[in-house]
């Protein structure tokens, strides 16, 4: 066994937490694990690093970068799709049901935070204050703002991005 292939075993759970800290999505976490994998068994015997782990990190965090690039630009390109059709056709009863479906779950979701969290969502996007004016409003600092808001983003990536 190679000591690339040793340093991704020895390190699979830590490489997982730490994919699925930067992606927000277990299974997205698992796919890029896998791709690091890939690229380590393709890649391994031409390497010659010093630090194993750094390595097999720095792997994973650029196969996570390329995901997000690829998939910044895919959505690029269907959102251009979507006005284009969009005009054309008028959604159809399934799409209207499923439009619905995650609506409810974006409720429950957002339900299931804190009030103060979804507090400051709702008078930062409906009442269009800033993170300046919520937080002089409630008299905390805006890096508390960020936080709670941070949350809630989190919550709505995850109903649309990794709904199960």
């Amino acid at each position: 066994m190679s000591k690339l292939t040793a340093a991704f075993l020895t390190h699979y759970p830590d490489l997982i937490r730490y994919l699925r800290r930067r992606t927000h999505c277990s299974e997205l976490a698992q796919d890029c694990a896998h791709d690091t994998w890939l690229r380590l068994l393709e890649k391994g015997k031409q390497v010659t690093a010093d630090n194993h782990r750094a390595y097999v990190f720095k792997v994973a965090a650029n196969i996570a970068a390329d995901w997000y690039r690829r998939q910044t630009r895919e959505q690029a390109a269907f959102d251009g799709y979507a006005l284009s059709v969009a005009h054309h056709h008028a959604p159809d009863t399934y799409e209207e049901v499923q439009a619905k479906e995650t609506l409810q779950r974006l409720e429950q979701a957002l339900m299931a935070q804190s009030q103060r969290s979804v507090r400051i969502f709702m008078m930062h996007r409906c009442e269009e204050m800033s993170y300046a004016q919520i937080a002089q409003k409630l008299s905390v600092s805006e890096s508390t703002i960020e936080k709670h808001m941070m949350r809630i983003l989190l919550v709505a990536h995850q109903v649309f991005n990794c709904a199960e």
